[in-house]
């Protein structure tokens, strides 16, 4: 039996699930936003009054995915899809950690002098570390998705629990890579994105989700 504090791994990972979810704050705050057309880290930008809730909140989930990954470290042991998906957890962690530290300085979907100076490059070394962080996290988060399933499939997918947290994670790697290749395609081609508004809600919602069931469903997996 492998020595993991499984509850208090538990218990960490669906408060970062929790905390993660943007959704939530966008509800409380009145949704400020237009929810097709822009993304949710623009909740976070400077000129915004839910910034440092915002930012707050992130800061909140990159540190408990953290020490999540380090709780669960002797588990890395099993086998290399365990230590897989810890280290995605540390990415997506240090991701999202990091984006509470570079957020937007403006609102693109809120101000046509926001989009101009994003348009015309002029947004500053804000917006590029902001999408250097974004994409961190998102790539720790398709790898977490992709890990799981897999660490399930090698456990025999751990009762309802496991199936549950296979169909979620799937949706994550889908959802998240769907808006990883529009937003890219957006950058390459200069052409203007698909509204992402409802595409990228989908998917916060979704790795919220993961992550708050992720260890029930691989309970079997953590204390085999």
């Amino acid at each position: 039996m492998v020595a993991v504090p499984y509850r208090l791994m538990r218990n960490v990972m669906i408060a970062a699930g929790v905390l993660y979810c943007s959704l939530l704050l966008e509800a409380v705050a009145g949704f400020p936003l237009d929810i097709h057309e822009s993304f949710l880290s623009e909740l976070g930008a400077r000129d915004q009054p839910t910034s440092p809730y915002a930012r707050a909140l992130d800061l909140g989930a990159g540190v408990l995915l953290l020490i999540a990954a380090i709780l669960g470290r002797p588990a890395a042991r099993l086998n290399r899809d365990m230590a897989g998906l810890l280290i995605s957890a540390a990415v997506f962690g240090a991701g999202t950690l990091f984006d509470s530290f570079s957020p937007m300085d403006c609102a693109p979907s809120l101000s046509e002098a926001c989009r101009a100076a994003e348009a015309s490059g002029q947004a500053g070394t804000a917006l590029l570390l902001h999408e250097i962080t974004s994409t961190m996290a998102g790539i720790g988060s398709v790898a977490m998705g992709i890990f799981a399933v897999l660490v399930l499939r090698r456990s025999g997918w751990g009762g309802v629990w496991g199936r549950l947290v296979a169909v979620l994670a799937a949706g994550v790697v889908v959802t998240q890579a769907w808006l990883g290749i529009e937003t890219g395609l957006e950058v390459l081609t200069g052409s203007d994105l698909h509204p992402p508004g409802i595409l990228q809600r989908v998917s916060v919602l979704l790795v919220c989700l993961m992550l708050a069931t992720l260890l029930p469903g691989l309970r079997q997996a953590f204390l085999r």
